[in-house]
């Protein structure tokens, strides 16, 4: 964290999510083994969050993801004298596709939860409409945007005779890859499409596969992708649901345009006609005539303007300084979070 009253961070997580936290020394780290949701792994999550607690003796809980929220609340709110708790779902579960009584359900679920902490945190201000409209409490939803590690751009594109897309991220329905197969089928001989990520909530193995033009390269490490975003005109994001958008920060700040479908959090990160455009979701013809349409120089004058864009709203020192301002108000007051800090 940038703030130096926050002198100590102990963090809870998966295994396979180590990476994640680098700067978190071995002494401050609680690993889980991750991967399902079974009855048996949650208990197993509650456990060690459990134990992290009556070790660690926090100010302050960031409880973050939907099972880790649900987990933390319910077993927390059974403690004495537990410490100031702040929740952030990193994305609705019921903003996802799926049938209106299981949405309903889970609206009916984080209402309910929410007064179980001192605030809820959003990742834009879309998800924040979002809790609002399923029944939280206004004044107890703040608004903080992602943001990501600056690095250093790499030159602008050097356009060739053909337009060079990136997609970057997980092969599923809810990511719209296979809208991006489609709008691309026809144009084999005018668009040379990079794939880095992988099937994991589904199967669409039967899109994943080689064909011209298209090179899929599975997941990719740091180096990796950094090395596919210098090569990119631009970087596609053809998501039909979308909490904020990580990816398109990634773009952003490596200086490329992104094209990215208009849902959620997406049109807060991407300014259409400036950093980017925007399409609706599910239509492969919009798609097509979007990543098409710009010229070079556009692509260029896009890509430099999201670098700004970036800088400007989307660096990790920016919301580690409004998360601080979180923590220290549940800290400090145990009561609800004003909006106001956003």
């Amino acid at each position: 964290m940038a703030d130096p009253a926050i002198t100590s961070v102990h963090a809870v997580l998966p295994d396979a999510h180590l990476i994640q936290v680098p700067d978190v020394p071995e002494r401050n780290r609680t690993l889980f083994a991750g991967g399902n949701r079974s009855a048996r792994a949650l208990l197993g999550l509650w456990r060690v969050t459990h134990a992290a607690v009556q070790t660690f003796e926090p100010d302050c809980i960031h409880l973050h993801s939907t099972f880790a929220g649900a987990i933390g609340r319910i077993g927390l709110a059974l403690s004495r004298n537990r410490p100031p708790m702040v929740y952030c779902a990193h994305g609705w579960a019921f903003d996802m596709a799926g049938s209106p009584p299981k949405q309903a359900v889970l609206r009916l679920v984080e209402r309910a939860l929410a007064p179980a902490c001192e605030g809820v945190i959003a990742i834009s201000e879309y998800e924040r409409q979002q809790a609002i409209a399923a029944g939280i409490a206004a004044e107890r939803v703040v608004t903080v945007l992602n943001g990501i590690v600056d690095a250093p751009p790499p030159p602008s594109p050097n356009p060739g005779p053909t337009r060079r897309v990136l997609f970057i991220g997980r092969l599923d329905r809810q990511k719209g890859f296979d809208v991006l197969l489609d709008a691309i089928a026809p144009l084999a001989d005018r668009v040379s499409l990079r794939v880095i990520g992988a099937s994991v909530v589904g199967d669409q193995a039967s899109v994943a596969t080689e064909r011209p033009g298209v090179a899929m390269l599975g997941w990719c490490d740091e180096q990796r992708v950094r090395q596919e975003l210098a090569w990119a005109d631009c970087v596609v994001i053809p998501s039909r649901w979308e909490g904020f958008g990580l990816v398109a920060l990634e773009a952003m700040r490596a200086g490329r345009a992104v094209i990215a479908s208009n849902v959620g959090g997406l049109p807060e990160v991407v300014q259409h006609g400036e950093t980017g455009w925007l399409v609706m979701p599910d239509d492969a013809a919009a798609l097509r005539t979007a990543l098409l349409s710009p010229s070079d120089a556009e692509l260029i004058a896009a890509g430099a303007a999201g670098r700004r864009r970036f800088l400007r709203h989307f660096t990790i020192a920016r919301t580690a300084t409004s998360l601080s301002a979180v923590y220290r108000q549940a800290i400090a007051m145990r009561s609800t979070i004003s909006h106001a800090l956003a």
